[in-house]
C-alpha cells in the first residue's frame, strides 16, 4: 500500500458516519504557545527523573541500578509491540480531523491496543518462563512478574498520551507526564522502607506512577471510551488502522533495538553493575534529546496540518535551532561531567564519565534524527523511519559484539555512538532532499538568527544588572 493510498483512506474514513458525535473544532495553539508547554512539563520531568536517579544511585548501588534498566527496556519493549503502532495513527487521524473526531476509528485502535497487550504479555511471560535467556540474568521472578503487569498499563498509558497530542493539549499532557513521574517517585521512597533496597521496589513506584497518570488522563478522555466498545461499527477500520501503525511502527522497533540492545548485550558479557554503570551514562548523555523530544512533540501535529503551507521553511528554521542549542548543550555536558557524576551520584559511577564522552557525538546526530521522523511522519513518509533504524540496527548489532568483549561499558558507549550517528546522518539526507533545501540552510542558524540570540542574551543581562547593583549599593549603605 502506498503512502498517498493510507492518507486517502485515512480522510476518507474521517468523513464517514456522519451521525457520529462531533465536537466542536478549537483553533490550534501557536507553535511556539504548544513548545513553552510541553517544555514545562518535560523539564519538570527530567528534574524528578533526575532526583530518581540520584536516589537510585545512592539507596540502591550499580548493580540494583542495572536490575532497574533491563526491566525497564524490558516493559518499553512490551509496550511498543503491544501498542501496534497505535499512537502514530491515533495522532495523524486526530490532527487532520480537526476536531471532528468520529466513534468508528476509535474503537478500532482500542481492539488492536487489547490484542496487542495480552499478545505482548505473553510473549515476555515465555521468554522469562519458558526460554531463560542469559541477557536476562539477574532479573527475579519478582521483577518479571512487574515486567508483566506493566506492560498493558504502559500501552494504554502511551496511547492516550498519544490522543492529547493529536488534540494539542499539551498542558494536560505535560501535566499528567509529571504527575507519573511524581508519583513513581514518592511510591519508590515509600516502599523502599519496608521492602529494601531492592529494584522491586523502584519497579512497584514505576508500575503506581503509570497507574496514577492512567487514571487521570482516562478521566479526561472520558467522550473517547464512551464509543470505545462499539467494535461492530468499526468492522471497516481494523485493516486501516493496523497498516498505518504497523508500518510506522516496524521502524520504531528497529529504533529500540538500535537504542537500547546495549544494555542487554552489556548484561550478557558482563553483569548488571556494569549495566548500572553504562545505563547512568547513557541517560545523561541523553539528556540531550529533551529539546528534540519537546521539538518533536510540538512539530508532528502542526506539520500534519501545514503540508503544502509553509511546513517547509518551517521545518529547516526549528532545526537550524535544535542543532545549535544542542552542540552548546553537549559541550556544557561534556565539560561538567568529570566533577558532577562523582559528586553527585557517588565515586562508584566514576567509570561512567567516560562512556558520557563516548556517546555524545551519536547523540547529537540522533537528537536531529528524532525531529526529522516526527515530520517526516507528519508527512506520511514513515517509510524512511525503519530504513534509518535498520541502519542504527545494523551497526549497533556489529560493533556491540566487536568491541563490548574487548573494551566493556566503553565499547559499548561507541557502538551507540556509531549507531546514532548513521541513523540521524540518514534522516538528516532524507529531509534535505525532500525539501530541496542546502546543508547549510538545514543546519547552520543564519547571522540574523545568532544575532536574535544575542540581543536576548543582552536582554536577559540588562534585566538582572540593575539588581546586582542595587544590592551592592545597598549593602555599602
Amino acid at each position: 500500500m502506498s503512502d498517498g493510498t493510507t492518507q486517502e483512506q485515512l480522510e476518507l474514513i474521517l468523513l464517514r458516519n456522519e451521525s457520529a458525535p462531533v465536537l466542536r473544532p478549537k483553533s490550534p495553539p501557536s507553535f511556539i504557545s504548544s513548545l513553552l508547554t510541553i517544555a514545562g512539563g518535560q523539564f519538570g520531568c527530567v528534574a524528578i527523573a533526575a532526583i530518581a536517579e540520584i536516589c537510585f544511585a545512592r539507596l540502591l548501588g550499580p548493580a540494583p541500578r542495572g536490575l532497574i534498566s533491563l526491566c525497564l527496556m524490558a516493559v518499553s519493549f512490551g509496550a511498543m509491540v503491544g501498542s501496534l503502532g497505535s499512537e502514530a495513527t491515533v495522532v495523524v487521524w486526530i490532527s487532520r480531523s480537526r476536531g471532528q473526531h468520529q466513534s468508528t476509528w476509535f474503537p478500532a485502535v482500542m481492539l488492536w491496543v487489547a490484542s496487542g497487550s495480552l499478545l505482548s504479555a505473553a510473549a515476555w511471560a515465555v521468554l522469562y518462563w519458558q526460554v531463560h535467556p542469559s541477557f536476562l540474568k539477574g532479573i527475579t521472578s519478582g521483577l518479571a512478574l512487574l515486567v508483566l503487569l506493566s506492560i498493558p498499563v504502559s500501552v494504554l498509558f502511551s496511547v492516550l498520551m498519544a490522543m492529547l497530542v493529536g488534540e494539542e493539549r499539551f498542558y494536560l499532557r505535560s501535566g499528567i507526564a509529571l504527575v507519573n513521574r511524581i508519583a513513581a517517585l514518592l511510591a519508590f521512597l515509600v516502599i523502599v522502607v519496608p521492602l529494601g533496597r531492592r529494584a522491586e521496589s523502584a519497579m512497584i513506584g514505576n508500575l503506581v506512577g503509570l497507574l496514577v497518570a492512567l487514571g487521570i488522563a482516562t478521566a479526561a478522555l472520558r467522550p473517547f471510551f464512551r464509543n470505545a466498545w462499539q467494535i461492530l461499527r468499526a468492522q471497516a477500520q481494523l485493516i486501516p488502522t493496523v497498516l498505518f501503525g504497523i508500518r510506522g511502527q516496524a521502524g520504531t522497533l528497529a529504533s529500540f533495538f538500535s537504542y537500547r540492545l546495549d544494555v542487554f548485550v552489556v548484561n550478557y558479557f558482563l553483569d548488571a553493575s556494569h549495566v548500572g554503570l553504562y545505563s547512568l551514562g547513557v541517560i545523561i548523555s541523553e539528556a540531550l534529546w529533551q529539546l528534540p523530544a519537546i521539538v518533536a512533540v510540538a512539530l508532528f501535529p502542526r506539520t500534519a496540518r501545514t503540508v503544502g503551507a509553509g511546513a517547509d521553511n518551517f521545518t529547516c528554521m526549528i532545526l537550524r535551532q535544535v542543532s545549535l542549542i544542542t552542540v552548546a548543550a553537549a559541550l556544557l555536558i561534556a565539560l561538567a561531567s568529570p566533577i558532577a557524576i562523582p559528586l553527585i551520584f557517588g565515586a562508584r559511577f566514576a567509570p561512567s564519565i567516560a562512556v558520557v564522552w563516548w556517546i555524545l557525538p551519536g547523540t547529537v546526530a540522533l537528537s536531529l534524527g528524532k525531529v526529522v521522523a516526527a515530520d517526516l511522519t507528519a508527512r506520511g513518509l514513515v517509510n524512511h523511519l525503519p530504513v534509518s533504524a535498520v541502519i542504527g540496527l545494523t551497526l549497533t548489532l556489529i560493533f556491540d559484539f566487536l568491541l563490548i568483549p574487548r573494551f566493556g561499558i566503553q565499547g559499548a558507549a561507541v557502538a551507540s555512538s556509531v549507531a546514532y550517528l548513521g541513523s540521524g546522518v540518514y534522516l538528516l539526507a532524507v529531509i534535505q532532499r525532500k525539501l530541496k533545501t542546502s546543508w547549510k540552510s538545514l543546519l547552520l542558524p543564519s547571522f540574523a538568527e545568532l544575532q536574535g540570540y544575542a540581543r536576548f542574551w543582552s536582554l536577559f543581562r540588562a534585566k538582572f544588572r540593575p539588581l546586582s547593583t542595587d544590592s551592592r549599593t545597598t549593602r555599602a549603605s
